[in-house]
């Protein structure tokens, strides 16, 4: 069994928080600059959740971040988001996130040199090298890799900021084509290493949905009483991840990526040691009739570690649409994963199975202060739940009305 190292922790002191804060308000005393952008964030709120579960981060098998016994105002997190030009090829982005829950409060979700060299031809190239999320996510695209629909991910986008980042390499070529410039195809691909114990958290808790990110220096629990690293190398083996993309102005957007972290899954005792994890995942964005928008991706794979076996999928659709500086959105999806072990363990089993409700309203007060109210039902049907004296399947509920404030030395 593995040992539980959150104990063993040092608690970082609460300076490097105020640290982080005063060098964003120094920053934005600086004249404003798109050579050199910082931008503060802070959210929190007040959060109210109906569970008979202990939520995940305290090492319980409910899904969302919060629990009964942690109802109340909360700060959800703090980040800072730096994108500077070093040259006119050479840019560096990073994203520093405070994080009030679990060790390493205070650490990097991102952090990356992108090289953009001078176009040659129609075609373009990219090329970034650090620590990243891979482009997967169709809701994920606003400040910090959060999303500028709701206040919590989707499950898909829940489990890649948990437990999934590029550590390593990317190139990427893209072409416009046509007068106006409206069609857009691009292809990229990229190796990594440092995922190895990917999918060891989504194999022993199921899907989620919350709105925390997991820094690359993580320590998180499993539901059994130990904790692992998500992002560490094992086995001296890089993966691979390809994708492409196509899209029509801001009609049209598909994408479709393969991830595959080339584990081996015979490497190591512990659960939290080498998984093999593989995956396909899509995307489509729509601009609809009425300004209603649609978003929809899909995500199916396996994980295997030792004889375990595990196949995992899940999709998510959401409706959005803006009223002047109102946006209401809808999303729905849909989860499930089941385990084939050796024969002395019994047949195929379903692990996790069920759906999600988002309802989420934002409001943009101002260039700086936004408010938002979101509600979360989630039905799940677990044989975990059984094993812990509770019904098959039960419905969590979570309320959060949330208040996010910007501050940026970005020209307007």
């Amino acid at each position: 069994m593995q040992v539980d190292r959150t104990q063993q922790s040092i608690a970082r002191p609460q300076f490097l928080l105020a640290g982080l804060l005063l060098c964003l308000i120094a920053a934005s005393a600086l004249a404003e600059n798109d050579n050199h952008v910082f931008t503060l964030g802070i959210d929190g709120g007040y959060v109210t959740t109906d569970t008979p579960l202990a939520s995940w981060t305290e090492g319980g098998l409910g899904k969302l971040r919060y629990d009964e016994d942690s109802d109340g105002v909360k700060l959800s997190h703090v980040f800072l988001d730096y994108r500077g030009r070093l040259t006119q090829t050479l840019n560096l982005k990073a994203t520093l996130m405070y994080n009030p829950e679990l060790s390493n409060k205070l650490d990097f979700t991102e952090a990356y040199f992108e090289l953009r060299p001078i176009p040659q031809s129609r075609w373009r190239t990219r090329f970034r090298l650090g620590a990243f999320y891979p482009h997967l996510s169709m809701e994920n695209v606003d400040n910090a890799w959060t999303s500028p629909y709701t206040l919590s991910s989707s499950t898909i986008n829940t489990w890649l900021a948990e437990e999934l980042r590029i550590i390593g390499a990317e190139g990427k070529v893209l072409r416009d084509f046509g007068k106006t410039s409206q069609h857009r195809v691009s292809f990229e691909g990229g190796v990594f290493w440092v995922n190895d114990p990917t999918g060891a958290l989504l194999a022993a808790k199921g899907w989620s949905v919350h709105n925390r990110q997991s820094g690359i220096r993580a320590e998180l629990p499993l539901h059994f009483g130990t904790t692992f690293e998500p992002f560490q190398e094992l086995d001296d083996q890089a993966g691979f991840y390809a994708g492409t993309q196509y899209q029509y102005g801001r009609r049209i957007k598909l994408k479709y990526h393969h991830y595959n972290n080339h584990g081996n899954p015979k490497q190591g005792p512990e659960w939290g040691d080498t998984w093999l994890t593989y995956f396909d995942s899509a995307g489509l964005q729509l601009a609809l009739p009425a300004k209603v928008g649609l978003i929809g991706q899909w995500l199916d794979g396996r994980t295997v570690w030792q004889d375990l076996d595990i196949g995992f999928d899940a999709w998510t659709v959401l409706l959005t649409r803006t009223f002047n500086k109102h946006r209401v959105s809808v999303r729905y999806e849909e989860f499930f994963m089941d385990k084939k072990q050796a024969s002395n363990w019994g047949p195929q089993q379903v692990l996790d199975d069920g759906q999600a409700l988002t309802v989420a309203w934002l409001f943009s007060y101002s260039r700086s202060v936004r408010f938002g109210v979101e509600w979360i039902n989630i039905e799940s049907t677990r044989p975990q739940f059984v094993d812990a004296g509770f019904e098959p399947t039960i419905d969590e509920n979570q309320l959060m009305l949330s208040i996010r404030y910007l501050l940026s030395n970005k020209a307007k």
